[in-house]
Formats: C-alpha cells, sequence, structure tokens
C-alpha cells in the first residue's frame, strides 16, 4: 500500500519528468529512482517506468500534431529498428538480477549526466560539422542501436534520440522532440509487453505515475524547447547525483551521523529506510 508521501513523490517525480521528456529527455533519471525509493524492485521500477513514458509519449504526440510539429513518415521510418532493438534489449534487461540492474543503473544515471548539462552545446557543435545529407540507412542503424538501449534502461533514450535527429537528421530541435515522442512511444510499448510478460510491471503504481507524467508531458510539448529548460537541467543534475548515490549505497554509511542532527534525521530517516 502507498503512503501518501510515496504518492506525492511519485506525482511530483512524474509531473516534473512528463514535462523533461516532452522538452528534452532524461526523466526517467527522477521517475525510476522514486520508484525504487517507494519501494518496488529495481526491475520492476523499470518495468513499471515504461508504461508511464508510452501514455505521455501519446499525450505529448498529440500536443506536438495539434501544433503542427511532426513528421509521422521519417518517425514510422525510424521507429521500425526502434522497436526490434528495443525488443532484444528489454529481453536481457528482464532476466538481469536486481543487483547488477541496480548497479548498472546507477552508473548509467552519472555517466548521462554529460549529455543531460551540455546537450544544448553538443547539439550545436555536432550540427556544425554534419552533413544533412546523410541517408535514412545510417540513421536506421543508429536507431537499432537506441531502441537495444532503450529497451535495457530507457534511461536517457528520449535524449539521445532528440540529439541524433537534430544532428545527424538536421532537424531544429521542435521538429525533433515531435518525431521522438513517436519513436519513444514505439520502442517503450513494445519493451513494455516483454516487461509484463514477465511480471515486471507494478499497474496500480504505473497508472498513477502515468497520469502524473500525461499531464507534465502536455505543458511540456508546448513549451517546447525554450530557454526555460536550463533550470530543469541544474535541478535534475543534483537530483540524479544523489539518487545514483544512494542507489550505490553511499547513504548507508551516512546512518551515524544522523545520530547527531535531528534535523537531519527527520528529513532523511524516511528516504534511508527506503533504500
Amino acid at each position: 500500500m502507498l503512503s501518501l508521501t510515496d504518492m506525492l513523490l511519485i506525482t511530483l517525480s512524474g509531473l516534473a519528468a512528463g514535462f523533461l521528456n516532452a522538452v528534452s529527455g532524461g526523466g526517467a533519471m527522477l521517475t525510476v529512482p522514486v520508484l525504487i525509493l517507494v519501494g518496488l524492485p529495481p526491475g520492476v521500477a523499470n518495468g513499471t517506468n515504461r508504461l508511464a513514458v508510452v501514455l505521455q509519449s501519446l499525450t505529448a504526440l498529440a500536443a506536438y500534431t495539434k501544433l503542427n510539429q511532426t513528421d509521422s513518415g521519417l518517425a514510422l521510418t525510424l521507429m521500425l529498428p526502434a522497436m526490434l532493438g528495443s525488443v532484444c534489449g528489454a529481453l536481457v534487461s528482464v532476466r538481469l538480477d536486481d543487483a547488477v540492474f541496480q548497479s548498472v543503473l546507477a552508473i548509467t544515471m552519472l555517466v548521462l549526466l554529460i549529455p543531460i548539462m551540455f546537450e544544448p552545446v553538443l547539439s550545436s557543435k555536432l550540427l556544425a560539422v554534419s552533413g544533412t545529407g546523410r541517408g535514412r540507412r545510417l540513421l536506421q542503424g543508429v536507431f537499432f542501436g537506441i531502441g537495444l538501449y532503450g529497451g535495457l534502461l530507457q534511461i536517457g533514450a528520449g535524449i539521445l534520440i532528440l540529439v541524433t535527429l537534430s544532428t545527424v537528421g538536421g532537424l531544429n530541435l521542435t521538429l525533433a522532440n515531435g518525431v521522438k515522442v513517436v519513436i519513444v512511444m514505439g520502442l517503450t510499448g513494445i519493451a513494455c509487453c516483454v516487461f509484463a510478460l514477465n511480471g515486471k510491471v507494478d499497474w496500480r503504481v504505473g497508472l498513477l505515475l502515468s497520469l502524473t507524467t500525461s499531464i507534465g508531458a502536455w505543458f511540456g510539448a508546448h513549451w517546447g524547447v525554450s530557454k526555460g529548460e536550463g533550470w530543469i537541467r541544474i535541478v535534475l543534475a543534483g537530483t540524479i547525483v544523489v539518487m545514483a548515490l544512494q542507489l550505490l549505497g553511499v547513504w548507508e554509511g551516512l546512518r551515524p551521523l544522523l545520530a547527531f542532527s535531528p534535523l537531519l534525521r527527520l528529513s532523511a530517516v524516511s528516504a534511508l529506510d527506503a533504500a
């Protein structure tokens, strides 16, 4: 049974993640650690988050379509190889031991700080040196690899898709976001089926998270790629570091220090117990 605190954490992380995923990507870095924090095993958290990603992508797609910022033909062309790669990645992911997955997740979160914090710079630099005449076969091969990664971990897949579309594909970031949500919906949807068939989806938690992420995605899609996402990156970076340290067990060593600080004990005891 979820407590009110758990529901609040899921709601807040879902709103932020949905908004972030529609604007850029990386929202799963907020939601997956929160799902683990409220008591879901890492593998189940990974699968449950997929359900929310599918529904929020559908919401974001409706918004981008309304704003005439999508390319259905390109999206479908790239979604098919991404879905094939996603099935392969998901079949590996559902067989990972929870302890192994937790370590891989924590390390991946820290590594993905680089593209999250420097995505605008990386995009502009790569776009300046990359040609716009690249064939779709190259993109399809790249998106098979992205789908493989997305099926395995999901976290940061949206960022990889967005950067690839804007640099290799030559799309502006607003249109790239509209194409991205279609691809994410496809590769995540097929992976979600694999996780569900293996009992790795908590439907009750997933539906709550889906509702909140969909609301965030609707507002994020209307905001689009704007200057306002700078502060989100800073907050996200801090959250990623804290949650990654928790997954790596660093917080466990801080238990003795909490005995000397009632304020710290009050603010952190629930998180430590959940971990």
